[in-house]
């Protein structure tokens, strides 16, 4: 009934060989579940389970290409999704948008815990293949193989019962869950992707009805990953916003991004967006043309080429457009977002018609992570965490900037106004965070949906002709965020509410949020992530 055993496990019976290997199935198939970051549910685990034995009768050397293949996709995956869990969209999306040197510095972020833990688990997945071709399955016939059967193509059937996105992949089995997603995700992806791209090709259909505009230039600073609560200008105990402390004349204090991540939150901010959906045509670069304005685009983002992204797409359709990243691909050359004063010096010096006025558009790197790559110089020792100093001193770095703006601005002598925001805020990596204290030293702020913090983002504006600071405490949804633009522009179109007030103190209601994989949820469901305050000093 079994083959001979190999010299490893002649202690053993033939039959303690197989209860072993038996045994070991179903502990890795869940170890090889968690790994891969899906949810622990019997239904998954058995699958697995079954598949694998029955697999281990039939087929021992498919087996066993099988269980290689899931050890390499736990060593590639595991340390992505220990941090950000299981393939989603909007994983997708920031992989497809992230050059080189993000990407670089992505992976010099996470812990090397993840790192040798993938390793550890993919070496019990190998270790797992091995003991399966050592051990040969008892010869049961179909009276036992044809009730398993059943039961994996009932489960199977459940599955599929229910929409890809709520459940995944029909077979929830490890890897060829994962295998699917990696194929169907992107693929949606891209099909997404065409479709704006398409779009972005329509027509805009913007009615514009009235404009009034006081200043001649307007500057919009898209920041990234900044979370107000690390600002001075919202209250942090570091003072790394020192001009904006002082300068800005509006602040929101509850502004929420519609998303947490770039990709998603920057295509429902600055696109039309109506129920739950974006006309991606009408965004703020043609708002701005339809109402007759000058548009130029400054990014130290990357542009992909082929494969832009949709925030580089609507980029080029500004009137000029200059990207310190010509492509994605920067092979780990560093840009700055000072490197982009230059430019606006000569746009700024570029003569318009009298009756034009301008929008500038700058989109900045800002405290992305990796933030210690933002600075040029060592940052303050504020904290026992590297990470955090470097955050601390990113966001400083930012207002340095926005201090050099103005000045560049005030040079021209013709009024202004400057708007900054950022696009999502970042969280604390929970898997060394506890409690408002940084409990090791190699802790780290990150992506997440699971936070308000991951959505509080700072949104300031600055007036050439205002010396007075108002501040307002309302709510405000990231979803109206292309209304409030507009009408910081001065531009007024039917296709907004007219009577919403995105700087009213009135505060909006029902406010949701977009996850990582595009789904909507209630803002007041997200959980809290306070700042490590009590690890955080003056240098």
């Amino acid at each position: 009934m079994f083959s001979k055993p190999s010299a490893l496990l002649q202690r053993l019976s033939a039959k303690q060989q197989y209860a072993l290997l038996v045994t070991a199935f179903f502990f890795l198939s869940a170890l090889a579940i968690y790994a891969l970051r899906y949810p622990l549910n019997p239904n998954r685990i058995i699958e697995t389970f079954l598949l694998w034995l029955v697999l281990h009768r039939l087929s021992p050397r498919l087996l066993q290409a099988l269980l290689y293949i899931s050890a390499l996709v736990v060593l590639l995956y595991h340390p992505t999704a220990a941090l950000y869990g299981r393939p989603s969209f909007g994983i997708i999306a920031s992989l497809i948008s992230t050059s080189a040197s993000e990407a670089g510095e992505y992976l010099q972020t996470i812990p090397w815990r993840v790192y040798i833990t993938a390793v550890v688990f993919s070496l019990l997945l190998v270790a797992l293949a091995r003991l399966a071709g050592r051990i040969a399955a008892p010869k049961f016939g179909w009276r036992w193989l044809l009730p398993l059967c059943t039961v994996i193509a009932a489960m199977a059937f459940s599955t599929a019962r229910e929409s890809y996105e709520q459940n995944g992949f029909p077979l929830r089995v490890v890897p060829l869950e994962f295998m699917a997603d990696s194929y169907l995700m992107p693929k949606a992806y891209f099909a997404e992707l065409n479709k704006l791209q398409h779009d972005l090709q329509l027509p805009h259909d913007w009615q514009v009805t009235a404009t009034q505009q006081p200043y001649r230039n307007y500057v919009l600073l898209i920041g990234e990953s900044v979370r107000a609560d690390y600002m001075s200008l919202y209250g942090f105990k570091i003072d790394n916003t020192p001009f904006l402390r002082r300068r800005a004349n509006l602040v929101m204090e509850n502004q929420l991004s519609p998303g947490p991540n770039t990709p998603i939150s920057l295509l429902y901010g600055l696109n039309l967006n109506h129920n739950g959906g974006f006309q991606i045509q009408n965004n703020l670069v043609s708002l701005a043309k339809a109402a007759g304005m000058h548009t130029v685009w400054l990014s130290n983002q990357g542009a992909l080429g082929k494969y832009d992204t949709s925030i580089s797409a609507i980029a080029h359709k500004a009137d000029e457009v200059h990207f310190l990243k010509t492509t994605g691909y920067d092979f780990g050359h560093k840009t700055y977002d000072s490197e982009l004063l230059p430019l606006l010096q000569q746009t700024l010096q570029q003569p318009l018609p009298p009756q034009q006025n301008r929008l500038i558009v700058l989109h900045l790197l800002g405290s992305h992570p990796n933030p210690c790559d933002r600075l040029t110089q060592p940052p303050l020792h504020y904290s026992s965490n590297a990470n955090t100093n470097c955050y601390i001193d990113s966001i400083r770095a930012t207002d340095t900037l926005l201090a050099d703006i103005d000045t560049l601005l005030v040079k021209t002598g013709q009024p202004y106004s400057m708007l900054y925001f950022s696009d999502h805020g970042l969280s604390h990596d929970k898997n060394t965070y506890d409690k408002n204290t940084l409990s090791i030293e190699a802790s780290v702020l990150r992506h997440n949906d699971r936070y308000r913090q991951n959505y509080h983002i700072p949104l300031a504006i600055i007036n050439s002709d205002q010396q007075n600071q108002q501040r307002n405490p309302a709510q405000r949804s990231g979803e109206h965020l292309l209304s409030g633009l507009a009408q910081w522009l001065g531009i007024r179109s039917p296709q907004f509410a007219a009577e919403y007030d995105f700087f009213a103190p009135k505060a909006d209601t029902d406010i949701r949020v977009l996850d990582f994989g595009a789904r909507w949820r209630r803002a007041d469901e997200l959980a809290d992530d306070p700042p490590p305050l009590a690890d955080i000093h003056h240098p």
